[in-house]
């Protein structure tokens, strides 16, 4: 395949190509007075150049992919990012199942040792052994009841899977219609932490809507993710 434009010409980007290189014979047979050694000379060079400008064409290519898997979270991370929060291996084992259970049931992708995002929201699940959901290493206590409100950043609808905003951790921040997380078929809890005045929607199976919660800031303790398949938060 050519690749246009790659040579410049007299200060102009010319549309020759990486094609045009592997095909010298015609530019050489141009050549006045020149021996038949001198023009043999004269194409191993222009071959050697190829090769050179299509190695770093292809190195160009692989680079790109290379780079962004680097860039990619590794469960080694995740391990060490739980073991600096002090977690035990029993803990950081059962964490990472919860995790890996969410990720087969909705897809999403595993950002955080206990956190997971998907389809423009994230949950965070609660560490084996405590009450609230909660990043590592920010210093709040997974069995403080004022986490769960300080784990609700501003314009946040946050949904609990657990009464008292309790267990897993939903945050939604777009205004698009979002399904609510897989298993979340009774009880719960939920704050409305958006802009003041903004009110959440819940929906049924057929999109129907069925509550609009009051204004932000607002919260319910004890609700019912029963009914509900779908929350738009704004």
């Amino acid at each position: 395949m050519a690749t246009a434009n790659f040579f410049k010409t007299g200060g102009a980007l010319s549309g020759e190509g990486v094609d045009d290189i592997h095909r010298p014979a015609a530019r050489h047979a141009t050549v006045r007075g020149a021996s038949s050694k001198e023009v043999e000379l004269m194409r191993l060079h222009t071959h050697a150049a190829a090769a050179v400008v299509v190695a770093l064409v292809g190195a160009a290519g692989l680079a790109a992919p290379a780079l962004a898997a680097d860039a990619a979270p590794h469960p080694v991370s995740f391990r060490a990012e739980a073991l600096r929060d002090g977690l035990s291996a029993q803990q950081i084992t059962g964490l990472q199942k919860q995790v890996d259970s969410f990720v087969a049931q909705s897809g999403g992708t595993q950002t955080a040792a206990n956190k997971v995002t998907v389809k423009g929201s994230s949950v965070t699940f609660a560490v084996p052994g405590e009450r609230y959901a909660r990043a590592l290493n920010s210093g709040l206590d997974g069995n403080d009841p004022r986490t769960a409100a300080a784990s609700c950043a501003y314009y946040n609808f946050c949904g609990y899977k657990g009464a008292g905003f309790s267990g897993a951790q939903w945050n939604i921040a777009s205004c698009a219609l979002h399904e609510i997380p897989n298993g979340w078929n009774s009880g719960g809890s939920w704050i409305n932490n958006q802009s003041t005045g903004t009110k959440a929607r819940m929906y049924n199976k057929s999109k129907s809507l069925i509550y609009t919660t009051p204004g932000a800031y607002s919260s319910d303790a004890s609700g019912n993710w029963g009914p509900v398949w779908y929350v738009r938060p704004c």
